[in-house]
C-alpha cells in the first residue's frame, strides 16, 4: 500500500498539504524555511511578489500546515529580518502559540556595503496547543556554568535546559572559560541565540546544487527536542533536503514538498544515501569548529613568559628548528610537557603561537639549529596533494592560517585526518611538512609562472577517472587537474578545475586519487565521476610544473587548492 510519509513531492505545499489533510495525514512536527521574498532566484522560482501577495501566500501555506498538524504539533519557522514579525503576528492569528524567538547566529554573512552584514536568521518556535507539545529537554540539556567554570558538587549532573546572553563572537568568549581567569562571559550555541556555522561551499554537509542549505545540526537540535522516534517529520519548502536527511538520520519518518523538480531529484538521491542511526554532518562543538580571533588569542599571549618558553623550547627541540617542533607530533608533546614542568599560563595552542612569535620576532636568532628535516619533494609527491586539500579544508572551516592549524592540537589532528583519507599510510609529520613546505615555496612558484606558457605542455587529454582509464594515463610528469562533469562543461574545453596538482607521475597520482574517491566526495559531493584532465610534461623540470600549476590555481581559483599558490593572472 502507497505510504503518504517517507515522500517528497514535487509541486506546491499548499495545494499537496490539502490532498494530504484529505488522506488523514498528522505530522508531529514541521520544519519550514520558505522564501524571504528578497529577490533571490531559485531554479524555477523567482522570490520577489508584492508585499501583500506574499504576506497572502504566507497565510495560506501556514494554515494548510496548521491542518496536518497533529494537535500537540510543533511548527518551526525560518524567515528573515524582513517579514520575521508578520509571519509570528499571521501564524498566531491562525492559532499558533509562540514558546520561542530564537536567533541562528553565524559568521560570514553576506558581505553588505550599505548597511550592516547579516549574521542571523530568526527561528519562530510555535506549538499548536500551548498545554500539549513535545519538548524532550534531556534531548538537547547542556553543561551549567557550575559544571563547566566552578566544578561546583552542587551542579546538576544532567546539566540544564539552555539560557540567553549575547557576545560579539562565541569563539573569543569561550576560551576565557577554564583556561583564563574570567568565567564563561558569551552565549553557547545552545541558548536561545544560536551559533551555528553556515553550510559553506567546501562543507561535506555542502548538497552542492542548492545554495540556502540549513546546517545539519541546527536541525537535529530542532528535531531531536520536538519529536520522537517514529514521529512524521514535515518540510514544506524540502529545497536540498537536509531536514529530511535529519529527520531519516534520527529514526523519523518523513514528508516533504517542493516545487523544482531538479531539486527534488537531488535531495532524493541525498536521502536514499543515509540510514537510521547514520551520524549527524558537523561539528557537535560549533565553538571548537573554528579559532579564536588572533585578537583573543595575543590577550593569551601577553601573559606567556617568554623565559620559560625558550627554556621548555631548549628542553624539547632537541636541536631542530621551530617549525618541527611545532609541526612534529612526538616532539611537540616533548615541548608541551616542558611547558606544563615551567608552569606557564595558557594551553599548547597558545604556547605554540607565542614559539613561533618569538621566532618571528628575531628572538630566537641566537639559537642555532643543528638539526635539519630533509624530506625532499620527490618524497612529497606521493601525499602533498592531500596536505594541501586538508589545509584549504581547514582554512574554509574559519582558521585564520596554516600556523593557527598546526599550533592547536585538536585543529591539527583533523588536518592529519582529512589529508590521511586523501592518502593514507603517511605519518602526521609529513602531511604537516608537506604543508609548511608548500606555503614557503609558494612566491618561488608565483614567479616561475610568469615564464610558463600553457604551451609548453603536451595537447590536454581527459579522461573520466575509472579503473579501467588508468591503463591510458601516462606514467610521466605532467600538471593535472580534477574536475567535476557535473559542473557543466565548455564546449570544446574541459570543465573548471576542483583541484590542480603537479606530479612526478600522472598514472600513479590517478591511480591514488581513485583509491580515495569516498573521501574526496566527502569534501565535495559531485554524483557523475571526476574527471582527469592532464598536461603531459615530460622531461619538463620540477620548477616548471609548478610555475604551470600556479598560473593554473591562479587562473580558476579552485576550491580545493591552497589559493597562496595560485598566480596573479589578471583574470586572464
Amino acid at each position: 500500500m502507497h505510504t503518504w510519509f517517507d515522500q517528497l513531492y514535487q509541486g506546491d505545499c499548499i495545494q499537496g498539504l490539502k490532498r494530504l489533510r484529505a488522506q488523514g495525514a498528522r505530522v508531529a512536527l514541521a520544519f519550514a524555511d520558505p522564501p524571504y521574498n528578497i529577490g533571490y532566484k531559485y531554479d524555477v522560482y523567482h522570490d520577489k511578489r508584492d508585499e501583500q501577495d506574499y504576506l497572502q501566500w504566507t497565510q495560506s501555506w501556514l494554515d494548510a500546515v496548521i491542518d496536518v498538524l497533529d494537535p500537540a504539533g510543533t511548527l518551526w519557522v525560518a524567515i528573515g529580518d524582513e517579514y520575521a514579525a508578520e509571519v509570528k503576528c499571521i501564524a498566531q492569528q491562525l492559532g499558533f502559540s509562540l514558546r520561542n524567538w530564537v536567533i541562528w547566529y553565524y559568521t560570514f554573512g553576506v558581505h553588505c556595503t550599505k548597511k550592516f552584514t547579516r549574521s542571523h536568521t530568526h527561528l519562530l518556535y510555535f506549538v499548536k496547543n500551548p498545554e500539549r507539545f513535545t519538548f524532550n529537554d534531556q534531548q538537547i540539556r547542556v553543561k551549567s556554568a557550575r559544571q563547566l567554570v566552578y566544578d561546583d558538587a552542587r551542579a546538576n549532573p544532567q546539566g540544564r535546559v539552555p539560557d540567553n546572553t549575547w557576545i560579539l563572537r562565541p569563539q573569543d568568549a569561550a576560551h576565557l572559560g577554564r583556561a583564563g581567569s574570567a568565567p564563561h562571559c558569551g552565549f553557547a550555541a545552545n541558548h536561545d541565540t544560536w551559533y551555528f556555522a553556515r553550510v559553506a561551499g567546501t562543507f561535506k554537509e555542502r548538497a552542492g546544487f542548492h545554495s540556502c542549505q540549513m546546517p545539519e545540526r541546527l536541525l537535529e537540535r530542532i528535531i531531536r527536542a520536538c519529536s520522537n522516534p517514529n514521529d512524521v517529520v514535515l518540510d514544506p519548502f524540502a529545497g536540498s533536503g537536509s531536514t529530511l536527511v535529519v529527520a531519516k538520520k534520527l529514526a523519523r519518518r518523513w514528508v516533504g514538498f517542493e516545487t523544482s523538480p531538479q531539486y527534488v531529484r537531488h535531495a532524493l538521491a541525498r536521502i536514499a544515501a543515509v540510514r537510521a542511526g547514520d551520524p549527524i554532518e558537523g561539528p557537535e562543538d560549533q565553538l571548537r569548529s573554528a579559532p579564536p580571533t588572533p585578537l583573543a588569542c595575543v590577550r593569551q599571549k601577553v601573559a606567556v613568559d617568554e623565559r620559560g618558553l625558550l627554556a621548555a623550547f631548549q628542553q624539547a627541540s632537541q636541536g631542530f628548528s621551530v617549525d618541527r617542533v611545532v609541526a612534529d607530533p612526538a616532539l611537540n608533546a616533548a615541548f608541551v610537557d616542558a611547558c606544563s614542568r615551567e608552569g606557564l599560563a595558557g594551553r599548547p595552542r597558545d604556547w605554540n603561537l607565542a614559539l613561533l612569535a618569538m621566532r618571528k620576532a628575531g628572538k630566537l636568532a641566537h639559537l642555532s639549529c643543528t638539526r635539519r628535516t630533509t624530506i625532499s619533494w620527490q618524497d612529497m609527491d606521493a601525499y602533498e596533494f592531500a596536505s594541501e586539500i586538508a589545509l584549504r579544508r581547514m582554512l574554509d572551516l574559519g582558521y585564520p592560517s596554516l600556523d593557527f592549524v598546526l599550533c592547536d592540537p585538536t585543529a591539527a589532528q583533523q588536518f592529519d585526518d582529512l589529508a590521511r583519507a586523501l592518502a593514507p599510510r603517511h605519518s602526521s609529520l609529513e602531511y604537516r611538512w608537506a604543508a609548511l613546505y608548500l606555503r614557503k615555496r609558494a612566491r618561488a612558484w608565483k614567479q616561475a609562472s610568469q615564464a610558463c606558457h600553457q604551451a609548453a605542455a603536451r595537447p590536454l587529454k581527459k579522461w573520466l577517472l575509472t579503473e579501467e582509464r588508468l591503463t591510458q594515463i601516462a606514467a610521466r610528469p605532467g600538471v593535472y587537474w580534477l574536475s567535476l562533469p557535473c559542473s557543466g562543461s565548455r564546449r570544446g574545453g574541459a570543465e573548471p578545475p576542483a583541484y590542480v596538482g603537479e606530479t612526478a607521475n600522472l598514472r600513479a597520482r590517478a591511480e591514488r586519487v581513485l583509491q580515495s574517491l569516498s573521501a574526496l566526495n566527502r569534501l565535495l559531493p559531485c554524483d557523475d565521476g571526476w574527471q582527469l584532465v592532464c598536461h603531459e610534461m615530460a622531461g619538463a623540470e620540477y620548477v616548471a610544473r609548478r610555475g604551470l600549476q600556479s598560473r593554473l590555481i591562479g587562473q580558476h581559483q579552485p576550491p580545493m587548492n591552497f589559493l597562496e599558490l595560485g598566480a596573479d593572472c589578471g583574470g586572464g
